[in-house]
């Protein structure tokens, strides 16, 4: 057999051990805290809530969210599947996965994945390619999730009052409960709003591998997420045309907003165990795993297989240690600055950790996240020192968005794998700086902001960077 199918079919056999992972992790919450029988109502009332970045489905259900969680991975899984790529399963597959289970605790669910993913075939289909060789784009895809929630269960007539719930503009669960307002999370779906999706979803498949293949050269190579930038185009246009050509509003989301539950506990014993599991496949797969390992952290992580460069062993050992790194910085987020792991941040982890097995590793990632609790210093330390701003509303490392932001600024890891320490730190503060604006642009619509903000700031820095500091070749 072929060694790209063996690790294939590896790779296969260890997304649905995290898959397994979710469900397990939604039964033992339950019996532990009394609700298992509220993981199926809600995972239902999940699936009917409002998608807008970013709804922390703690608020909605904890054991439904795992669950949720549980059904992302599974639907990715069936359509690997159903398009006959187990045998292809690739590091790029590993990367869509993890971002998208990662986003399945904060909007994601098998819904609104699915008219985009579908969506993908079509193009395939239109291009005569093979349902494979697209299968890894359509789970990318799913960027815009948030707009087939919007269309299948809103737009265009949910205004003022539906079923008594009225539709208030406002994030904040605490503000719904002082309001004595119901936070929307059972919607009725609306049979035209199915048709409005696929529609939207197929118009997007066709243009996204188009923008894809030529994203590269935007940020030339040096954010990971590549998928990023094309998502955030596209999402520009598609809300341009559902809002604004109409008029009609956007207002944030009123679904579960921010909770106030939190289980750190439970979610880093249950992580840790996966990732100390990855460690042991590690080794037994390959008895140079380590040696091998000690190569690929020496990688830029630019243009990165780590699969077909350092093995399989060497990869599963890097989901171990990187995926340990992960959950530790943001744990030291939690212990230093105050922050909360609540439904996003348990799900960031995993966007953190999509380029695993394609150019992120401890020491490339590193410097990013220093030049993120470098500038949150700055901004919640030494402005108010200065007497610079207001107090109120300053971004640090407690706050839910730059947690969530920095999962994505370790996309531009080969900025400091490739340039050094002192850019990666540069680069981090950069995308610090900006990334809380870009959302705004497209309504929170866009699961990709955080790519999408790493992609501008590498067009920036980089040319930058060769332009004065790189001697051109004689």
């Amino acid at each position: 057999m072929d060694q790209k199918v063996k690790n294939a079919r590896i790779l296969f056999k260890v997304l649905a051990m995290f898959t397994a992972m979710f469900f397990v992790m939604a039964v033992v919450y339950g019996i532990m805290n009394g609700n298992l029988n509220d993981m199926i109502p809600g995972f239902i009332r999940i699936l009917r809530s409002p998608a807008q970045c970013t709804q922390d489905m703690y608020g909605v259900s904890v054991p439904g969210t795992y669950f949720n969680m549980g059904m992302c991975c599974l639907l990715m899984l069936v359509y690997i599947v159903c398009c006959g790529g187990k045998d292809s399963v690739n590091s790029g597959t590993v990367a869509a996965f993890f971002l998208t289970v990662g986003f399945s605790s904060w909007g994601m669910n098998i819904i609104n994945m699915l008219p985009l993913m579908i969506g993908m075939q079509v193009y395939a289909l239109i291009k005569k390619k093979t349902p494979a060789s697209m299968m890894n784009l359509g789970i990318f895809a799913t960027a815009i999730a948030p707009i087939m929630s919007e269309v299948m269960f809103r737009w265009p007539g949910y205004n003022a009052t539906v079923d008594g719930v009225a539709n208030v503009n406002t994030t904040s669960l605490n503000a719904f409960k002082e309001s004595g307002l119901e936070v929307l999370s059972n919607l009725p779906i609306q049979p035209t709003g199915i048709l409005i999706a696929f529609i939207i979803a197929i118009l997007f498949c066709l243009f996204y591998p188009a923008l894809c293949a030529k994203a590269p050269n935007f940020h030339m190579g040096c954010d990971l997420f590549n998928a990023g930038p094309p998502a955030g185009f596209l999402c520009l246009m598609t809300i341009g045309f559902l809002f604004k050509v109409t008029n009609i509003g956007t207002g944030i989301s009123n679904g579960p907003g921010q909770s106030t539950v939190e289980v750190f506990e439970f979610v880093f014993i249950s992580y840790a165990i996966v990732f100390l599991i990855c460690f042991i496949i590690g080794l037994a797969l390959d008895k140079d795993a380590l040696k091998n390992y000690g190569k690929l952290l020496k990688d830029s992580g630019q243009g990165s297989d780590f699969i077909e460069k350092y093995g399989i062993g060497a990869a599963m050992i890097n989901f171990a240690i990187y995926g340990l790194f992960i959950l530790l910085f943001y744990t030291c987020m939690k212990y230093c600055f105050g922050a909360k792991f609540s439904g996003p941040i348990a799900g960031v982890v995993w966007c953190a950790f999509t380029w695993v097995a394609a150019g992120a590793h401890p020491l490339n990632v590193l410097p990013i996240g220093i030049g993120y609790v470098l500038i949150s210093l700055v901004s919640t330390q030494v402005c108010p020192a200065l007497g610079i701003g207001a107090d109120t509303g300053r971004l640090g490392m407690s706050t839910v968005g730059i947690l969530i932001a920095f999962s994505y600024a370790t996309g531009m890891a080969p900025i400091s794998g490739k340039y050094g320490v002192i850019w990666g730190i540069l680069a981090g503060v950069m995308h610090f700086a900006i990334v809380t604006l870009i959302p705004l642009q497209y309504n929170f619509f866009n699961f990709y902001n955080g790519g999408f903000t790493a992609g501008v700031v590498a067009f920036v820095l980089v040319p930058f960077i060769e332009h004065y500091f790189i001697k051109e070749a004689k």
